[in-house]
């Protein structure tokens, strides 16, 4: 195998994605490197399998932290969300309350012991009960809209945290992983000074 054809095939791992990729995603990619690198006749065929040696663990180590970022802006959000929709709970409450008596109302009719009676109490209690539930019903479509919009704001506070990690891990892996094929056909390369941050 040509040395030439490393960086081609290291390249198949990258992803190159416009919307920021899960953790299976990154996950696959670096199995995908770690794969091609420990191959026998991919490391039988490189210069520098010290430098291979090196930079594996930095890459996956990148694929750990962005991992751990990733779903510690998903822990966040949802714990965001659990406070937001538990603050609602004495609306929801009264709603429940309000609709229960208003149809509890209208049962009691059916315990009239004649047709005429029962009809009588359906007729008189309906339109007032028709209202109330429709009251409620409104109610519970503002609580709605307004729960949405509390959501849609910790919502875009996810989409922020994720592409912000996904940027760190996208400019750290990448870094990582150029210096790592930089060094892949130097025979004088030297084990950096500088230390990698995960």
């Amino acid at each position: 195998m040509s040395f030439k054809a490393v960086p081609l095939l290291l390249a198949i791992g990258a992803v190159f994605v416009a919307a920021v990729p899960t953790p299976v995603e990154t996950e696959r990619e670096s199995s995908l490197v770690e794969l091609l690198l420990s191959s026998p006749a991919m490391r039988s065929d490189l210069f520098n399998v010290e430098c291979v040696d090196y930079y594996s663990p930095l890459l996956k180590g990148h694929v750990d932290k962005y991992n751990e970022d990733f779903t510690a802006c998903k822990d966040n959000y949802d714990g965001a969300f659990s406070l937001i929709d538990s603050s609602y709970r004495s609306s929801r409450d009264e709603l429940s309350v309000s609709v229960r008596d208003t149809c509890l109302s209208l049962l009691t009719c059916n315990g009239r012991t004649s047709n005429s009676d029962a009809f009588e109490c359906l007729a008189s209690g309906g339109p007032s009960a028709s209202k109330e539930l429709e009251k409620a019903s409104y109610n519970a479509s503002d609580n709605q809209t307004s729960l949405l919009a509390e959501v849609s704001v910790i919502s875009e506070t996810l989409s922020r945290c994720q592409i912000e990690a996904y940027r760190t891990y996208n400019t750290n892996h990448g870094e990582c992983y150029a210096d790592m094929v930089a060094c892949l056909g130097d025979p004088n390369w030297e084990f950096p000074s500088t230390n990698y941050v995960l």
